[in-house]
């Protein structure tokens, strides 16, 4: 009796061996990190360590929102509450920006919903938040709150009050360095411990 349920147990062990799936290269694992990656940043959203005054942070949608250099392809550059695309003054790229007129961040879009706004330069004398100076940032979407009055099609992606900077909710499309689109929205100015600098944001591409 031992004897036969020993043989049982290595039959059935064999079988559950053999049932087992394979994976292979098309099994659909790369989709399935990307549906992931995608989640998680349509929810938690991608934060940027922006806090220097003085140096620009570079980022690659393309490559899953990593940093990379001001060399490398880009898409995106922060610095404080600044936000610069790969186009105009700011870049050689294709890039830039435009505001859909949404709040919807899961409604679905085009990318035709507004047209694309390059880089250009922009000084302030030091409204809200901003100390004099002069970016090359777009205007769309990171225009200085004290432009007045300000110019049609132009915005900023915060409000400030109290000395508290608080995201709008509106949705833009943000046109990659390479001419892929990307839908955005704003989330955040402040880490988890509350330093200002570090924006956050939600995207995913069109």
């Amino acid at each position: 009796m031992k004897f036969l349920n020993i043989v049982l147990f290595v039959l059935f062990s064999v079988s559950f061996v053999n049932c087992t799936p394979k994976s292979s290269s098309d099994d659909g694992s790369s989709a399935a990190l990307l549906l992931l990656t995608d989640a998680v940043a349509a929810t938690e959203g991608t934060t940027i360590n922006a806090t220097s005054t003085t140096t620009w942070v570079h980022v690659n949608l393309k490559a899953n929102a990593a940093i990379v250099g001001g060399a490398d392809r880009w898409d995106l550059r922060f610095k404080r509450y600044n936000i610069a695309t790969n186009s105009g003054t700011s870049g050689s790229g294709s890039g830039g920006a435009c505001d859909t007129g949404s709040t919807n961040y899961f409604a679905e879009y085009s990318g035709s919903e507004c047209t694309k706004v390059v880089d250009v330069q922009l000084s302030s004398s030091g409204g809200g938040p901003i100390s004099g100076s002069t970016e090359s940032i777009n205007p769309v979407i990171a225009a200085p709150l004290d432009l007045t009055p300000m110019p049609a099609g132009y915005g900023t992606w915060y409000s400030y009050s109290n000395t508290i900077l608080t995201a709008k909710p509106n949705v833009y499309i943000i046109t990659g360095e390479d001419g892929a689109k990307y839908v955005l929205q704003m989330l955040d100015y402040y880490s988890s411990a509350g330093t200002s600098g570090n924006p956050r944001f939600r995207w995913r591409k069109l």
